[in-house]
């Protein structure tokens, strides 16, 4: 496992060995140590390949942040929420929001903090966005300026075209409502940890203390769908990861707890609206994805 802190500096272990990727205070204005609420420049970004199970501990800034990978698939954790961020989305992270961020596969991530000033047409509330190959140049290339950039008349026009992209996105919910209620989260945190586990209501029921019709009934009001909806939308989240590698169907379906290729592909198509095979070659023209909608 590698764990990422981003407190006062941003850092990495890989077997004991610490890294050090960037001091917080090169970026912005203040004291060291501590998150100002001005950046230095309109937009700072980092950049970097992140190893096979890459973990960003949760944190918040008070600064929006738009989060992209170029390439494999992102997870983005938040409080009541779970992201999942592939490479023809990104999400756009409201200043204060607490978040975690990780990916299983690796990933080429570039992330964009953008000042307050800046933000103020940006949405309000945490948004996943479909990424078009406008909005997907012009992350490539301010994130390929140095960090202290001049902020010139020129930049500026390509900032605000960029800023103006990624307010005019389309949205693209791609995420899962977690529940808060405390016997709840014993089933979601167990799911989470292990999405092919097919424990029923009625046996959650006999160790957790309430009917399973009760239980329904809570998943219904705070993720807005049932438990077994809810527990096939997890395993798509878990799964995506896995068709975007390519690996084999037959294998992602038994691991997901399915007896065959043929369920899983039937499930992936009732939510997707496609095969598991044509998600990741049509998303740039599949519908947009509500996990939480019906």
């Amino acid at each position: 496992m590698v764990i990422i802190s981003l407190h006062s500096h941003a850092v990495f272990r890989i077997k004991d060995r610490l890294f050090i990727i960037s001091d917080i205070p090169t970026w912005t204005k203040g004291k060291s140590g501590a998150y100002p609420e001005e950046l230095a420049r309109p937009i700072l970004f980092r950049v970097y390949e992140m190893p096979e199970n890459f973990f960003v501990e949760e944190h918040q800034h008070p600064w929006g942040q738009l989060v992209y990978a170029s390439k494999g698939i992102l997870k983005v954790n938040l409080p009541d929420a779970s992201f999942i961020i592939p490479p023809e989305r990104a999400l756009w992270l409201p200043k204060y929001t607490p978040h975690e961020i990780s990916t299983r596969y690796c990933a080429s991530f570039r992330s964009l903090y953008i000042d307050n000033d800046w933000a103020k047409t940006l949405p309000g509330n945490t948004t996943s966005i479909n990424v078009n190959a406008l909005l997907r140049e012009l992350i490539f290339t301010v994130t390929q300026w140095p960090v202290d950039y001049p902020v010139n008349s020129t930049n500026k026009r390509m900032l605000s075209v960029l800023i103006d992209q990624i307010q005019s996105a389309s949205t693209a919910p791609l995420f899962l409502n977690m529940p808060k209620d405390k016997r709840l989260k014993k089933i979601s945190s167990i799911l989470n940890n292990d999405p092919a586990n097919s424990t029923t209501l009625e046996k959650w029921s006999e160790t957790i203390g309430a009917t399973p019709r009760t239980l329904n009934r809570l998943f219904q009001k705070e993720t807005k769908m049932g438990f077994v909806e809810w527990r096939q939308r997890i395993r798509i989240l878990y799964s995506l990861e896995r068709i975007d590698r390519g690996e084999a169907i037959n294998l992602i379906a038994l691991d997901m707890g399915y007896d065959s290729a043929s369920a899983f592909i039937t499930m992936f198509k009732k939510h997707m609206s496609c095969s598991p095979k044509k998600y990741f070659k049509a998303s740039d023209k599949h519908s947009i994805i509500d996990l939480n909608s019906k």
